[in-house]
């Protein structure tokens, strides 16, 4: 039987793209992970501060304390940290698309780092500028330390 419609015995072969996955492949598992881990650390520290906080000793009123710290703090990191990822992945196929590394002599972490300054810096466009330029200074730093990180791993494994 012939399920495939041409009749062709040949081996079938899925397009691989060099560059990885495309944008919204990216942008999505991104910004879900990071909504993810963000709400769980953020129903972690709420649990804690919501634990730390209670008024009585009583099981009922620390259950509803640590309840209502997680609820605080969940939705507001979860979202901060889905918000930031977007950026991110937003800034580096963009980089990626007008071809950084080839300015920088072919290094392929040019368009990381500047993904993570340019992320730090739309994060906090709303603040001051010495605000701003701190949080691209720490973004950048973060993705820098992270490929200075993943190149130490690949020589030396």
């Amino acid at each position: 039987m012939d399920f495939g419609g041409g009749g062709d015995d040949g081996a079938d072969y899925l397009d691989y793209d060099i560059k990885g996955r495309q944008y919204h492949e990216k942008l999505f598992f991104n910004s879900g992970f990071a909504f993810l881990a963000g709400s769980v650390a953020g129903t972690l520290y709420g649990a804690t501060e919501g634990l730390r906080g209670a008024a009585s000793n009583k099981v009922k009123v620390r259950v509803n304390a640590v309840l209502n710290g997680a609820g605080k703090y969940s939705a507001g990191w979860g979202n901060a940290m889905g918000v930031v990822a977007l950026y991110y992945t937003t800034v580096e196929s963009l980089a990626s698309y007008a071809e950084l590394e080839e300015y920088a002599g072919g290094d392929p972490n040019v368009n990381h780092v500047v993904a993570g300054i340019s992320t730090g810096m739309l994060y906090k466009c709303t603040a001051r500028p010495q605000t701003m330029v701190l949080a691209g200074v720490i973004g950048g730093g973060l993705v820098g330390a992270s490929c200075l990180a993943e190149y130490g791993i690949m020589t030396y494994r």
